[in-house]
């Protein structure tokens, strides 16, 4: 029987798996793999980057696009601790990935050898992986390697960590028929008693309230969970800090945040969270349920009591759960249905004409206002663009202003992930993912500054990523929270180094040396003119937008108070 070596059963297994990308940054100890990528490179295609903190990032937003686990493979313990963003910001968000490190080899292990480490690398992502393991033997890896791929994309998703030893990949081993990959079906409805219960519980309620979380988009449950708010005729709200958006923002039963609706829960006798992560930023006072009846449906048993002790908690996947629970619940009398969606509709039209309010404010402004920049944006892109939201302060303006009825077409990052540096990344492998969408990124300039290199691969693979900067001269959220907690910092933006001014910043020119078209805007015209080439090309290109520093303190005036 002939025989191939460990890199090559590698890159063998992942076609066998249905891999169409994988991500890899080549380096002392990884030729034999990138030889075994290269000879493959028909089947699995390459995607590298300048450094691991971007790979790890781009192989993120990849998987979620996918909603299937990516393959990346880093350098030694120096990768490692470069990707490990992209490892805590899986961990948070619930992102499926097989990451993995080239190790320092087998026979000098415990010897400070090349790229050491004091144990085992796969150590240092431990507490945010669901499993790891290092390689023993070639033989080993088609078995490890599978199994880390069903692991990662088993409910609740999430990264897994396996570590090679270099001389694995040129350890012979024989080559065998390794078969047609386990068929694993995750898909897994809640017990009968359990939909039977909340069935119940909405049956008879007289002010349900549907909150929604990342969980239903990423399970797939959006539409499921659009029949029964429809069904009964229930208020939507969404959890804050989206990351995956669980409801069109455009369905006339969408209210909006559930931070910004306290008053919509004070009213609520029955609360349904589906997948809803209550992260506490100490900016506002928590949420709470009052002496309504709350029902959590996740399957993660983690999430089920962590935030909140709900009345009910069911385990099981979110859209067969629910269609189930619709079917339980039966036809709701249009004299009872009709109310409570009349009542929804009220409170999303109320939520328009609050955004067109915050839209705006200093719309007409020397200095381009979020507001403006939204407008123009929307006018702009084309059906169907994916905005990849990442710009601090300007965060919620991108949720609220800009319309999403399709909920596919929005990635951001939660509180719980938290990073700077995400978003632009994470744009390319959603682009990467998606070929048939064009793919905004809006971006704070500071937090572009963390992982900025990364705009080059989206030149090198030829992507049309649409990267938007907003300029307002450094990271101007950090002093308007200042000024909120009426701290002595508020003066002090250029000493501690949070201003960008001495001296300036040229991102477009940046992006032009890194092979991007790149181009700096400071009026609605310049913006809209910008924004209808990038779009009429098919390369990738930044836009440098002059911002306007107020809208970080708009963002603290506005958003950081409850709408009852």
């Amino acid at each position: 029987m002939a025989s191939i070596n460990g890199a090559e059963s590698l890159v063998r297994t992942l076609v066998r798996l249905g891999v169409k990308d994988a991500f890899n940054i080549v380096g002392l100890g990884l030729f034999p793999l990138a030889e075994a990528f290269y000879a493959h490179r028909d089947e699995v295609r390459y995607v590298s980057a300048l450094n691991e903190t971007n790979l790890g990032l781009i192989a993120a937003g990849y998987a979620r696009a996918n909603r299937s686990a990516a393959f990346v493979n880093v350098y030694h313990a120096s990768g490692t601790g470069l990707g490990m963003m992209a490892l805590t910001t899986a961990w948070a968000d619930g992102v499926p990935m097989v990451f993995t490190t080239t190790t320092s080899s087998r026979a000098l292990a415990g010897r400070d050898q090349y790229a050491a480490v004091p144990r085992a690398v796969t150590e240092m992502s431990g507490q945010y992986t669901k499993w790891s393991a290092e390689i023993p033997s070639a033989d080993r890896i088609p078995e490890l390697v599978e199994r880390a791929f069903q692991i990662a994309n088993t409910p609740p998703y999430g990264p897994v960590h396996l570590a090679f030893p270099m001389d694995v990949w040129l350890e012979q081993t024989e080559e065998v028929e390794q078969g047609r990959p386990t068929e694993v079906l995750t898909d897994v409805v809640a017990a009968p008693a359990a939909v039977e219960r909340v069935a119940e519980l909405l049956r008879t309620s007289t002010h349900p309230v549907i909150v929604t979380g990342a969980e239903v988009a990423r399970y797939g449950a959006v539409e499921a969970t659009v029949a029964l708010a429809e069904q009964l005729g229930a208020t939507v709200l969404h959890e804050d800090k989206i990351a995956d958006l669980g409801f069109p923002t455009t369905h006339p039963q969408f209210a909006g945040r559930l931070g910004a609706h306290r008053g919509v829960i004070d009213r609520a006798d029955v609360v349904l969270l589906l997948g809803v992560e209550l992260t506490e930023s100490g900016l506002t006072r928590p949420v709470e349920f009052g002496d309504a009846t709350t029902v959590v449906i996740s399957p993660d048993p983690m999430l089920l009591t962590r935030q909140l002790r709900p009345d009910l908690a069911v385990l099981g996947a979110p859209r067969p759960t629910l269609e189930a629970v619709a079917s339980a619940v039966g036809t709701i009398p249009d004299e009872v249905r009709g109310p409570r969606a009349e009542a929804a509709r009220g409170l999303h039209e109320a939520r328009d004409a609050r955004n067109e309010r915050i839209r705006g404010i200093r719309f007409d402004a020397e200095e381009l206002a979020i507001g403006r920049i939204l407008t123009e944006l929307e006018a702009a892109m084309p059906t169907g663009t994916i905005v990849v939201n990442h710009c601090a302060s300007g965060e919620p303006f991108v949720e609220d202003l800009l319309p999403y009825p399709d909920t596919d077409t929005f990635f951001g990052i939660s509180s719980k992930a938290s990073a700077q540096g995400w978003g632009g990344p994470a744009s390319i492998g959603i682009q990467l993912a998606r070929p048939d969408r064009r793919v905004v990124a809006l971006l704070g300039d500071g937090g572009f500054m963390f992982s900025s290199t990364a705009i080059y691969a989206a030149a090198q693979q030829d992507l049309p990523v649409v990267f938007v900067i907003l300029n307002n001269g450094g990271w101007r959220d950090i002093g308007a929270l200042a000024t909120v907690a009426k701290s002595p910092l508020v003066d002090a933006e250029d000493v501690m180094g949070w201003t960008f001014g001495d001296p300036p910043i040229d991102h477009a020119a940046y992006a032009v040396s890194l092979g991007l078209e790149g181009r700096r805007v400071a009026t609605p015209g310049e913006l809209r003119a910008a924004l209808d080439k990038a779009f009429a090309d098919r390369r990738a290109t930044l836009i440098e937008v002059v911002n306007s520093p107020e809208d970080a303190h708009e963002f603290s005036r506005v958003f950081t108070q409850a709408d009852d």
